[in-house]
């Protein structure tokens, strides 16, 4: 019986060394390529950034009724009787308190209060939804992508957005720099804020084609703070109506979002693995 079982011992270790990348005799050049190889199927598998992009872009487009502008105050002053004060019909919006300045801006007439609210909210809540996705998607395939340093790059933004503004409105000097005007007047600041999150989430992925998306999303968010957008929809000929007006400047980012999200699930679905119980069992 021990005749027996050498042959059979033989056979094995030649069909193992006749497997790829596991040849006695490969080069060193060639377990390199394999290793190689292997980490790039491995950063594939693991890639699953679809998610938090289509998210953030839904959170953006939730965000649109607070963009539909208010209907402005009307002092009507001309005809109002001596000794009798000007009437005015309308109310400005209210402007959050300091802290949420950079969430919902500083008051301007597009913006409706509580937008800085549900900023707050949503980021909170995307961070979080993000973060269970990746851990359940890692017990899923079993490649885990390291989310962690993400989720604290998203908390510590947060916390700068809600200390900086306090710090420049009680500091005088070099703090006043500190709030650019023109960045948070629009009360779109917290697109900027996805970005800069996305761009973190970019190099947890190890993905370039993230850091792309993250780089053109974060582009036409400083855009959509900086710059109407409407004023271009106006130079092609389309006028869009005042309630309606300042949404392109939320609309644009939302779809950057939106696409690259549908168009990374329709490349990612293709290097889906089986999950790791499942190959287990199989290898079994």
């Amino acid at each position: 019986m021990s005749g027996e079982s050498e042959p059979t011992g033989s056979g094995d270790s030649e069909g193992a060394a006749g497997e790829p990348g596991t040849d006695a005799t490969a080069t060193p050049e060639q377990l390199l390529g394999v290793a190689r190889a292997a980490r790039r199927q491995a950063r594939r598998a693991r890639h699953a950034y679809w998610f938090p992009l289509t998210l953030f872009g839904l959170l953006i487009c939730a965000s649109i009724p607070f963009y539909l502008q208010q209907e402005a105050p009307n002092r009507n002053c001309v005809h109002a009787p001596p000794g009798r004060g000007c009437g005015v019909q309308g109310a400005f919006p209210a402007v959050p308190p300091a802290p949420l300045h950079y969430l919902g801006g500083i008051g301007g007439p597009a913006v409706r209060s509580g937008s800085a609210y549900y900023w707050l909210a949503a980021m909170l809540a995307g961070l979080a939804a993000t973060a269970v996705w990746y851990r359940l998607r890692s017990g899923r395939v079993g490649v885990r992508t390291p989310s962690r340093g993400f989720v604290i790059t998203g908390l510590v933004l947060l916390i700068l957005a809600l200390v900086i503004p306090v710090l420049a409105a009680y500091g005088s000097g070099p703090l006043a720099v500190l709030m650019p005007g023109d960045l948070i007047v629009r009360g779109t600041f917290p697109l900027v804020l996805f970005g800069l999150v996305l761009c973190a989430l970019a190099w947890a992925e190890r993905s370039v084609a993230l850091t792309v998306i993250a780089a053109g999303y974060l582009a036409s968010s400083l855009v959509a703070s900086l710059y109407d957008v409407q004023n271009v929809l106006y130079r092609l000929g389309w006028t869009l109506s005042v309630p309606v007006n300042r949404l392109p400047n939320v609309v644009l980012p939302a779809l950057v979002l939106l696409l690259s999200g549908a168009g990374a699930w329709a490349v990612q679905r293709r290097y889906q693995v089986p999950p790791a119980s499942a190959t287990g069992a199989e290898a079994s």
